[in-house]
């Protein structure tokens, strides 16, 4: 999850009203928040992903003033346009960063606290939320030097003077040779031309790269012009609401900017809100507790929300800047954090007949007893993961068998994972610092997507990790493994991307392929932060699984 540090000094400025900082704590505790780390000055804070608008000091001490009900003002005004803020987009960014939304912020009177924390917002929410710019990217000008209209498009090799640079350069030698343009250059350019923001005097911002100099914000800056650009349409001008809304919270003024998509046109931001009415009914059975109507209002309003009754029905109108919220779920889990969840007590489920172990959790428990036997840790790693991890890391092309998860609210949470050894391997990497050598395994289930339907498949899977490290040691850990548990196999030379070539082998049970075994591909270790040697096996069990189901005595094969 994202860590941001606050300045304390600065939160404490913006919350507006006096709280000790153990009343501080409590509350940032109770609203679902980390404190990570905490000295005299900084407050290091760890919060969920789809929270965007908690990253900036000006939007956390505004749901601390909702939470501590010292704030009942939930009305955020945004004036029309003014002649000549219309961004006019091109017709060649279709193909590669076709969105753009913006806004204009006056009335601006900056310290450099206020502007280092709004340099921060960008920085922050382009990189986490946004996914390292590719989602969104957002650039910050100062209107001192601008003549609008302004003009969004793929543009030829052209020159501007760069952000705290002197002399011209050309797109081109931005993406070649500035530290920015390597890292996000691909994400703005494409057949030779490259994403640029204009106004009529030239380049403003290559995106998603560098502002101009020409726009440089400083404390001087009166009013100035954000923009921000994706992929997604609606998940861009959600984020301008987001933005807006924070600046008028420091007490600026904000004014919309159109955008012309050829014949069709958009005044941004909107500042829209959406309504989600639950039954009262439905909030005590979810929640477990019994609210009352005038007790949820006060708990809606702790949330940020205005919230009213409607018969037997709680109508919740979201802020604007939540763009975490998608239905009557979302407002549910908020109303429970509102509450507090130490006041939930948990219910006794009444016991209707006696229990047993089940089949399949006795051959696992057997089969775990034999990899601690033979001196290995057992792991426990999350079904979710992403492409990057399952498949990429491990120098395996990206199949279209594994199972997607639609609209995640993370980029760690894509799918379902399709094999154990990358989670293991993840958690090698974060144990570099331990003491070698590092054993760990895991015996749980994978996900694929075969004949059109998900299919679940019982894998076990086991790392070493240490600098003598080879082929040899594994296939004796294996060979340990499957005496011990009755396996009849066999092991042939086999090939794996993960696996270094010549130090690979597959383990066949009859006449299936049911895993393989061997030394892990220095670019699978490198991808990882492993600096040590590393010998693996995986190996498909569901046949021991379903023959558990009805026989658990020790040997039973598939």
């Amino acid at each position: 999850m994202p860590v941001a540090k606050y300045n304390k000094a600065y939160l404490m400025k913006c919350l507006g009203f006096n709280v000790g900082e153990d009343e501080l704590a409590r509350n940032i505790d109770n609203m679902g928040l980390n404190v990570e780390e905490e000295d005299k000055k900084e407050l290091t804070l760890e919060f969920q992903a789809n929270r965007p608008d908690l990253l900036s000091t000006v939007g956390l001490a505004r749901a601390i003033r909702y939470f501590m009900r010292r704030s009942r003002s939930f009305a955020y005004e945004v004036s029309p346009a003014r002649d000549g803020d219309v961004i006019n987009v091109g017709k060649h960014v279709a193909e590669v960063r076709p969105y753009i939304a913006a806004l204009r912020v006056s009335n601006m009177t900056l310290n450099e606290e206020q502007l280092r924390d709004i340099i921060n917002l960008t920085e922050r929410v382009s990189e986490n939320y946004g996914r390292h710019r590719e989602k969104i990217a957002m650039g910050l000008h100062d209107l001192r030097n601008v003549k609008p209209p302004f003009y969004y498009d793929a543009y030829e090799d052209e020159e501007f003077v760069p952000l705290n640079r002197r002399k011209p350069s050309k797109y081109s030698e931005v993406v070649k040779t500035e530290k920015k343009g390597k890292k996000y250059g691909a994400l703005g350019s494409s057949e030779a031309r490259y994403v640029a923001l204009k106004d009529t005097k030239g380049t403003m911002s290559l995106i998603p790269i560098l502002n101009s100099d020409r726009t440089k914000l400083s404390v001087d800056t009166k009013e100035m012009l954000l923009d921000v650009t994706g992929r997604n349409r609606e998940v861009i001008e959600k984020m301008v609401d987001m933005l807006a809304a924070e600046f008028i919270d420091m007490g600026y003024a904000v004014s919309a900017v159109r955008v012309n998509y050829g014949t069709r046109s958009a005044e941004l931001p909107r500042m829209e809100s959406k309504t989600i009415e639950v039954p009262l009914s439905q909030l005590d059975n979810e929640l477990g507790v019994t609210i009352g109507f005038n007790n949820v209002i006060t708990l809606a309003n702790k949330m940020g929300y205005e919230a009213a009754l409607v018969g037997r029905r709680v109508r919740f109108k979201t802020p604007p800047y939540r763009l975490d919220i998608i239905n009557e779920q979302d407002v549910i889990e908020d109303v429970a954090v509102a509450y507090g969840y130490d006041y939930i007590q948990p219910l006794a489920l009444p016991a209707t007949q006696q229990g047993s172990t089940e089949a399949k959790t006795k051959v696992a428990e057997r089969m775990s007893d034999i990899m601690v036997g033979l001196g290995f840790d057992e792991a426990m790693n999350s079904y979710l993961t992403n492409e990057e991890n399952n498949f990429k890391r491990m120098r395996s092309a990206v199949g279209d068998s594994h199972i997607k998860i639609e609209n995640p609210k993370a980029s760690t949470i894509g799918m379902l994972r399709t094999w154990l050894l990358p989670s293991l391997l993840k958690n090698v990497g974060l144990s570099m610092h331990d003491k070698l050598p590092i054993r760990l395994f895991e015996l749980d289930i994978a996900f694929e997507f075969l004949s059109n339907a998900p299919q679940e498949s019982y894998h076990l899977a086991a790392v070493a990790c240490y600098s003598q490290a080879n082929f040899n040691d594994i296939k004796a850990v294996f060979e340990g493994f499957a005496r011990k548990s009755g396996m009849n196999y066999s092991i042939a030379k086999g090939s794996h991307p993960s696996f270094i070539e010549g130090r690979c082998a597959t383990v066949v049970v009859g006449k299936k392929n049911i895993g393989f075994m061997g030394e892990i591909h220095p670019e699978v270790l490198t991808s990882f932060g492993i600096e040590e040697p590393v010998v693996s096996f995986e190996i498909d069990l569901t046949g021991w699984f379903n023959v558990g189901e009805n026989e658990t005595e020790e040997g039973n094969g598939a």
